[in-house]
């Protein structure tokens, strides 16, 4: 089976043009691929077939901090030749499409036009679908978590029954506990380390979800290291992948609201599929998912950026920089909230 991880295909690349395209060339590439494996694995993007329309558009808001756009026209230049030769090796189908998506860097048409963010209007649908006709399944659970904690996949997918503490009266009022922890030994590392290890409240209602789905819904499997997931896959721990995959097909408007914004026939539309659901242009992927809970904290919820900080597991300058899509008027709040908290710094 062909490698799909974006690091090692990157390598096969640079090597399959060695001696045949000039020394500058293949210098720049690699440059070029350097910095998109880095932000690949920065979040937790391990295949290329993982890669849709929203990565290429982050990918883009991550170069642009740092890079003109004529830089960001010559990196995109480098990915349109790579994923044509992850294409033709096989390592992905998407690889023509991924190139297509590539071809200018302001994204202004096609898929890459859609929100990168959910309207919080239409989570709360979501949300009301799973609990009246998926109540406690692994659809509800996975969505509630990462809604409720904001927490990347990777921390979703290392979770056990044992990181889960129930719903009971605490210090600070009645609340449940989940518990992220870094374990690389056995295969579920957090992005940053044993640093991203935290305690994360959760509240009663969802709290009860969780405890229903413990004991009503989840299967009865262990990992390969013996470990109990919390969320169970088809041959024990759920995969990162099939995490995405999930995620894809819960965001779509015709799941959830039996409603299609872009006027497209169900039985003629190719993301009626659950295996290619990527391709509906309102579904969102984990990254984006994440980025929506953050902004919804930070604006609905008024919660400070240190508050935040702690339980999204992002320093209060990233979060400041890169998470928070809230309006002006809801920036502002946040800063307010800070000040009347004692907080000054960022007004």
């Amino acid at each position: 089976m062909a490698t799909t991880n974006p690091k090692r295909l990157a390598e096969l690349f640079i090597k399959d043009r060695t001696g045949e395209k000039s020394k500058s060339t293949l210098y720049n590439n690699q440059g070029h691929l350097r910095q998109f494996c880095d932000w690949c694995e920065e979040n937790e993007i391990d295949s290329v077939r993982d890669l849709g329309g929203e990565d290429f558009l982050e990918y883009k808001f991550h170069l642009r901090q740092s890079v003109s756009d004529s830089t960001i026209r010559n990196h995109f230049s480098t990915l349109r030749t790579f994923f044509k030769f992850c294409y033709r090796i096989d390592a992905t189908e998407k690889g023509q499409e991924l190139a297509t998506k590539l071809e200018t860097p302001d994204f202004a048409k096609g898929d890459l036009s859609r929100d990168i963010l959910m309207d919080f209007e239409e989570v709360n649908r979501l949300l009301d679908y799973l609990s009246k006709f998926e109540y406690g399944t692994k659809k509800h659970i996975t969505f509630l978590i990462f809604w409720h904690t904001g927490c990347r996949r990777g921390a979703l997918r290392g979770l056990d029954i044992s990181d889960y503490a129930p719903c009971k009266e605490r210090e600070h009022g009645t609340y449940a506990l989940l518990t992220f922890k870094h374990r690389p030994e056995t295969g579920t590392p957090l992005k940053n380390g044993k640093e991203g290890e935290r305690e994360v409240m959760i509240w009663p209602e969802y709290a009860e979800v969780i405890e229903d789905y413990l004991e009503m819904k989840r299967r009865d499997i262990q990992d390969e290291h013996g470990r109990k997931p919390l969320v169970t896959g088809p041959n024990g721990r759920h995969s990162k992948s099939n995490i995405q995959a999930l995620i894809y097909a819960l965001t779509r408007p015709c799941y959830y609201a039996n409603d299609c914004p872009h006027q497209r026939d169900e039985e003629e539309c190719e993301a009626a599929y659950y295996e290619s659901a990527s391709k509906c242009p309102s579904s969102l992927s984990p990254h984006p998912m994440r980025r929506t809970s953050i902004t919804y904290h930070l604006d609905q919820k008024n919660w400070t950026y240190e508050a935040a900080s702690g339980r999204f597991d992002a320093s209060v300058s990233v979060l400041k920089e890169h998470y928070d899509e809230s309006t002006k008027e809801g920036q502002r709040k946040t800063r307010a909230s800070q000040f009347f908290k004692g907080d000054q710094s960022t007004l």
